[in-house]
């Protein structure tokens, strides 16, 4: 049975699973490790977009880090290294909603991270934008400090990318998706920011061109 990806909870369920089933084609493993896996995301806006996802359920990567003891720092690292990027290629994005059913989990209970590889903007542009469009109060941290800023009891967005991490709490009026509404309207495609309208298959088959996947069931 195909997995409905709209159904809350369940968005994961099947690139988690150690089965060898029928996957769609934004659930194929690219990398992995021992905490984590890294595919395409449906809704890929750009190409070379990847999703973070640790296998633990979590709310958020702040919760998911104060509770297994893993830096996000450093699993972010260890994706870069295996493909050789460098820190200045690489944007990387999360929503962090503060409880289930929350807008800012993007329809999605369960902690995960955007990377963009070689975007054409980078994280300061990113943050930029999006406080021109929303009422935004961004604070810069060290990105290996970053996570153990957040107040675990509030909602965030986070942003980083080469030397700069960004973080702003208390987030709940920008409503879903809101980093990719940023992401498609820097890059000129402001109709293509809901994944649930705009699959954009194209250029998830782009990354996995560019990123072969480990586990495609043809």
């Amino acid at each position: 049975m195909q997995l409905d990806h709209h159904k809350v909870g369940d968005r994961f369920s099947s690139l988690l699973s150690t089965g060898r089933n029928q996957r769609a084609i934004y659930d194929q493993i690219i990398f992995e490790t021992q905490e984590c896996v890294v595919c395409p995301t449906l809704g890929s806006i750009l190409p070379n977009w990847l999703l973070v996802i640790p296998r633990r359920r979590a709310i958020n990567f702040a919760h998911w880090q104060a509770e297994t003891g893993q830096r996000v720092a450093d699993v972010v690292s260890a994706i870069a290294d295996e493909f050789g990027l460098y820190d200045e290629r690489v944007v990387w994005f999360e929503h962090g909603p503060a409880e289930n059913g929350s807008s800012i989990g993007c329809g999605v209970d369960w902690a995960h991270l955007h990377i963009l590889v070689d975007a054409p903007f980078s994280a300061p542009e990113m943050v930029a934008r999006s406080a021109e469009m929303q009422s935004l109060n961004w604070t810069s941290f060290d990105a290996s400090k970053l996570y153990e800023m957040v107040d675990r009891n509030k909602s965030y967005l986070m942003a980083g990318g080469d030397d700069a991490s960004h973080l702003v709490q208390d987030v709940e009026h920008v409503g879903s998706q809101f980093l990719r509404r940023v992401v498609a309207d820097l890059v000129g495609l402001r109709g293509e920011w809901n994944y649930r309208t705009s699959e954009n298959l194209a250029n998830v088959q782009a990354t996995l061109k560019r990123f072969p996947a480990k586990n495609f069931v043809a």
